[in-house]
Parts: C-alpha cells; structure tokens; sequence
C-alpha cells in the first residue's frame, strides 16, 4: 500500500490528461493552476518519471503518462463503483447518456427507443442532442456518441464504429413532381434545397450522372430535417438521408425521384463512438449491437 500516491494526485493527473490543461483541471475540481500542478509534479516524484510535455497554453501526455492513464481510468471507475454498490445506489435502474446529431435524434433514433426500452426494459436512456459533437474527454457524463457528417479524428482512447453506409436521394412531394410538364427532367425544372452541414451536396449527384449542377438561387438549411420538411411542403427537392425521410416515404408525403443513369448515391453519415474502457465498452454494449442491427437494416432500403 505504501506505493500506491496521493488520491488528490491520482485525480489531478486524471483531470489534466483528459483535458489536456492544467487550468481546465483547475476549474473541474476547484483548485488553482498552481495547485494543479504541483499535485501532478508530486505524482511524477512518486513515480521516478515524467508523464507529461509541457506545452505553451496546455500539456499533453508523453509515452509514459499515455500508459499510466490507460491503466488508471479503468481503476478509478471500479472504485466509482464499488463505492454506489456500498452505498446501496446499485439497486438503481441504469442510466446510459447518448448524444445525437439533432436530425437523426428526432428522424430516426427517437421513433426506435420504444422498441430498444422492450427490448431492454431495465436500461434507462437519456437523450441529449446537439450539432456540435463533444469530446467524450472532457464530457464524462455522456458514455456514447451519434455524430453527423464526419468520424471523430484517429484517438486510440476512442472506438468508433460507422453505422453502415445510407442512401441519399433525391426526395420531393408527389404534388411538386405533379407540376411538372409532360416529359421534363424534373432535376433541370424543379427547384433544389441544399442541406448545407451535408456532407454530400447537389454537386456530387449531379457529378454522379456526369451532369453540372445548375445555377440559381436556391434554398438552404441546416438540419437535415428542416431540408426534408421542406421538400414536404413542396418548395423544392431535397438530397438526403433516407433515415431522415423514413416516415415521409412510408406515408407518401415524399417520393424518390429517379437519377438519369439510376446509381444511387451511398456514404457513411453517422458515427457511434465511445471511451475505449473496460467499463465504458459494458455499458454501452446493448445499445451498440442493437444501433448496428437497425443501422444495417436502413442501409439495405
């Protein structure tokens, strides 16, 4: 026992090495900078070695301090732990913190939950949603996140998985469509909406059937659900997601237009990605299997 430091040192160091800055770690436990890092310069007496590179405005772990910290997060969350079971807050129903990119929440994962809750009756699920997804090293309390558009940078701390290629289609009211005069290509006479966070654009399907785009104005939005609303409310055809458009197609609000040479567009839009810790990976193992299945079965429509 006499080798195992300080607590105050263990929690300082988790702080910092998440963070990546000592003043940050000062604010999350309310102590000064200083503080801070003297308690981290007393861990690396402790240790015989140093952990981190000390950088202008922040710090980063060296090989060491990567490895102390990969070993220790795990421990400190068993400890976490062990002290809810004697405290008697285990007999709680369990909590897990999803973050979703806001169009996916309300299109399509919203829709599902009542058929993940029967399916695990005793896992509870609180929802959080945002444009901007958080990093999963400073944001604790959210064991996973759905994100939108891109993947999250290489991180070894991280896992992350794409849920399946989506088909993104040309979508527009029935009525809009109708408008049309015998024989047009609706793609040349019917008006466009941009998805502006999209990271598929009108350029790309147009490139795809080896067209330009055409020039004009043309309405823009920035949520992929407000494109597909609009497109409902025949203001134009919209490039998205059929995962943001499932109940619109099923109910004929919206019809898929055919492309010129019928190719189908596919790319990989949504990310789930979570800690790359023992703890973290058990926790969000049903929500995982379960988001894959149904990812799997969307990439198929």
């Amino acid at each position: 026992m006499r080798s195992i430091p300080n607590f105050a040192w263990l929690r300082a160091f988790e702080s910092a090495a998440r963070l990546e800055n000592f003043s940050l770690a000062a604010d999350e436990l309310h102590l000064t900078p200083s503080a801070i890092s003297h308690q981290v310069k007393s861990l690396e007496t402790h240790l015989g070695r140093s952990l981190f590179v000390r950088h202008n405005r922040r710090v980063s772990l060296n090989k060491h301090g990567q490895e102390f910290y990969r070993e220790l997060v795990p421990l400190l969350n068993q400890l976490a732990h062990l002290c809810e079971e004697t405290q008697g807050q285990s007999s709680a129903t369990p909590a897990l913190t999803v973050h979703c990119a806001p169009s996916l929440a309300v299109k399509w994962l919203g829709p599902r939950l009542h058929a993940f809750m029967r399916e695990y009756p005793d896992l509870s699920i609180h929802l959080r949603t945002d444009a901007t997804p958080p990093d999963l090293h400073q944001a604790t309390d959210i064991d996973c996140v759905i994100s939108y558009g891109h993947a999250p940078r290489h991180d070894p701390r991280l896992v992350v998985e794409s849920l399946h290629p989506e088909p993104l289609l040309p979508l527009c009211s029935p009525k809009l469509f109708a408008s049309l005069a015998l024989h047009q290509p609706w793609y040349l006479h019917l008006p466009l909406i941009d998805s502006t966070i999209s990271p598929v654009s009108w350029a790309d399907w147009f490139g795809s059937n080896g067209m330009a785009p055409p020039l004009g104005p043309r309405l823009s939005f920035d949520r992929g659900a407000m494109a597909v609303a609009a497109a409902v409310d025949q203001l134009g055809v919209t490039l998205e997601t059929v995962r943001f458009a499932e109940r619109e197609l099923a109910s004929r609000e919206l019809l898929v237009l055919p492309a010129p040479n019928s190719r189908t567009l596919q790319r990989e839009m949504h990310f789930f990605y979570y800690r790359n810790q023992r703890d973290t990976l058990k926790r969000v193992e049903h929500l995982r299997d379960w988001l894959l299945r149904e990812a799997s079965l969307t990439s198929l429509r």
